[in-house]
């Protein structure tokens, strides 16, 4: 095998993270850097590139290492997205010197953070699928808005408190407990103020993570208004999952896997028993369900290694996840 090292990259819209090892999979080092996306900077692609090919720099010149060195892999990024996005950054992948590479969108390295195959529901700040199947064909739903059914995230919830108290208070809506904190949160003074705040898009940053608290908080206590919210989401997200799976080739069980903060911090639990319930009721694969609980540049890793050996050994995926701790990755990436 060409190469003595192996790379995984998760490239994220806030930071990326290069964790490389050996090829024999022995840790090396991890690199903590900015945001390499191509849709964070007017100069796209080209800015891409410089940015990411400077943290390479850094990080081979710190190991005494050269990309021709590097064996296989896996870039999962922000804003691989469409076909043509893909084959772009693939192209600007391989002008850095990488020959067996792999690109994906980052929301993949979920499921190779657990299983060789499998679909990855993302629910954070907003929501996308991502599936890799047993031939190793690559499939994303949604992650571009309304039109691909994207009802599901952190910035869907608040919207919603705020569409539903809206709707209870103007429309004739069912009643809600939610309605006297949102209006709180938002700053009003009394219901005729609703239009104003809505239209006051300061809300969105400093008030989202306190409405899907108060969501999360008065579904747990019995509102219906606001159970429905995260009901409504489990079946939306489970419809992902199932669609992604009708439309790729799986043989056996189906690895299903949760990753993003909503699926960790909610503490209702309609959201995972609805889907739960609907991936299991519109699929004929036995179905295993995971969260996600390491760090995704992992998955990135893991990409890596199957790429250079051909398989990847499940005890070296478990020992790794071991090793590289949440805990411990944190510690390391921030030195």
């Amino acid at each position: 095998m060409a190469g003595n090292y192996i790379l995984g990259v998760d490239g994220g819209n806030s930071k990326t993270d290069y964790l490389l090892c050996r090829a024999d999979g022995t840790f090396v080092d991890i690199l903590r850097a900015s945001n390499c996306s191509h849709e964070n900077h007017e100069r796209g692609y080209d800015w891409m590139q410089e940015t990411m090919q400077g943290h390479i720099d850094t990080l081979c010149n710190k190991n005494g290492i050269k990309v021709s060195d590097i064996a296989a892999a896996g870039f999962g990024l922000a804003g691989a997205d469409e076909p043509g996005q893909i084959a772009e950054l693939s192209n600007r992948v391989r002008a850095m010197g990488f020959t067996r590479f792999e690109v994906a969108n980052d929301g993949i390295l979920g499921v190779k953070a657990i299983a060789s195959s499998g679909v990855c529901s993302i629910c954070g700040s907003g929501t996308v699928t991502l599936g890799i199947d047993d031939t190793g064909s690559l499939l994303q739903v949604g992650g571009i808005g309304n039109l691909s059914g994207d009802a599901a995230g952190g910035g869907h919830i608040s919207g919603m408190v705020i569409k539903m108290v809206y709707h209870s208070v103007f429309r004739a809506g069912k009643e809600t407990s939610m309605t006297r904190e949102t209006m709180d949160i938002l700053g009003m003074k009394g219901p005729r103020d609703f239009l104003t705040a809505i239209n006051n898009y300061s809300w969105r940053g400093a008030s989202t993570r306190a409405l899907i608290q108060l969501a999360d908080r008065e579904a747990q206590k019995g509102d219906t208004v606001a159970a429905q919210i995260f009901d409504d989401m489990g079946v939306s997200c489970a419809e992902g999952v199932v669609g992604c799976v009708r439309n790729l080739t799986f043989n056996g069980e189906v690895v299903v896997v949760k990753a993003g903060s909503i699926w960790s911090v909610i503490g209702y639990k309609g959201l995972v028993d609805r889907f739960t319930q609907t991936v299991r009721e519109g699929l004929t694969q036995p179905v295993r369900f995971e969260l996600l609980e390491t760090t995704p540049a992992l998955g990135a890793l893991f990409w890596a290694k199957e790429m250079a050996d051909g398989a990847i050994d499940p005890g070296y995926r478990k020992e790794m996840r071991s090793f590289l701790s949440p805990e411990r990755y944190a510690e390391l990436a921030s030195k």
